[in-house]
């Protein structure tokens, strides 16, 4: 009597199981994976990456503010006059640190915003220490990364 490991189909059906498990992993394990890595991409539309800092804020979130900023941008405060000027993201995190440490209620809601290619104009009332002001930033957006601010 032959065994049954001898039998010419073992090969054919070992494959065919192999290939069975091979399509439930994929199905169990490939999906959930894809899901991950399709929340870990950022998106870069300008808009989108504004609504990022907006939420960020509201949320004194300074990391995740940092992250939507290139490595250097250039700001303009507009009420003060100073001028274009390059600023570190590193230096802009330490003094938000700062700011929200010092304004618990520090919060700003949208009441309108305009698009234009990379370029984002908000317009905002913050509240800040009780008290509410409107607050105009313009962002320009670039590889989805916050490169020049004007505030007004």
């Amino acid at each position: 009597m032959e065994s049954d490991l001898s039998h010419p189909n073992i090969p054919y059906t070992m494959r065919r199981i192999l290939s069975a498990i091979g399509i439930v992993v994929t199905l169990c394990v490939a999906h959930p994976l894809e899901a991950q890595f399709h929340f870990g991409r950022r998106d870069t539309l300008p808009e989108r990456v504004v609504q990022r800092v907006l939420d960020a804020y509201n949320h004194h979130d300074v990391a995740a503010i940092e992250a939507e900023y290139d490595t250097v941008y250039v700001h303009e405060n507009m009420a003060e006059m100073t001028g274009p000027h390059p600023v570190l993201r590193m230096a802009m995190r330490d003094s938000l640190i700062l700011a929200l440490q010092g304004i618990k209620d520090a919060r700003m809601k949208l009441s309108r915003r305009t698009v234009a290619g990379p370029v984002v104009a908000d317009l905002y009332v913050v509240t800040a220490n009780g008290r509410k002001r409107k607050l105009l930033d313009i962002y320009e957006v670039r590889h989805g990364k916050i490169v020049r601010e004007w505030e007004y």
